[in-house]
């Protein structure tokens, strides 16, 4: 089965949503290529909303990962990081999380209940430094 990918916008910042099973094979090509689709707008984005893509990953709709979906889930982090954007992950499964914790990759990630919490977690950073959106 194709994995879906939902791209929404909140308040600037890139909410994309994988649904379906992210595996080896077509399924984590299509993730990663949704992922540098994403990252290829950069410039855009800075110069509509005055800053470095941000970008969640709402993760709540997969309902499998395995490695090779853990792997281009990191690669997408390591390919938003080379573009100077920041990512973070969003709505994960009670197994999403205990792999992430297993493999240690809990502390490479800032992991948040809601892609609510995600995203205005990106304007409490910015406080003082710049202006947050309404």
């Amino acid at each position: 089965m194709a994995i879906q990918m939902i791209e929404k916008e909140m308040r600037g910042i890139i909410i994309l949503e994988p649904a379906g099973r992210l595996v080896l094979g077509q399924e984590s090509m299509d993730f990663r290529s949704k992922v540098y689709e994403v990252l290829e707008k950069s410039d855009w984005i800075k110069q509509k909303w005055g800053w470095n893509t941000r970008i969640v990953l709402d993760l709540g709709s997969l309902s499998f990962v395995d490695s090779a979906g853990l792997g281009a889930i990191i690669a997408a982090r390591t390919s938003a990081l080379t573009h100077g954007c920041d990512m973070k992950l969003a709505n994960l499964t009670r197994k999403m999380r205990d792999a992430l914790a297993i493999t240690k990759l809990a502390t490479v990630f800032d992991l948040y209940d809601s892609v609510e919490a995600a995203v205005e977690s990106y304007f409490k950073k910015d406080q003082g430094a710049t202006q947050a959106l309404p």
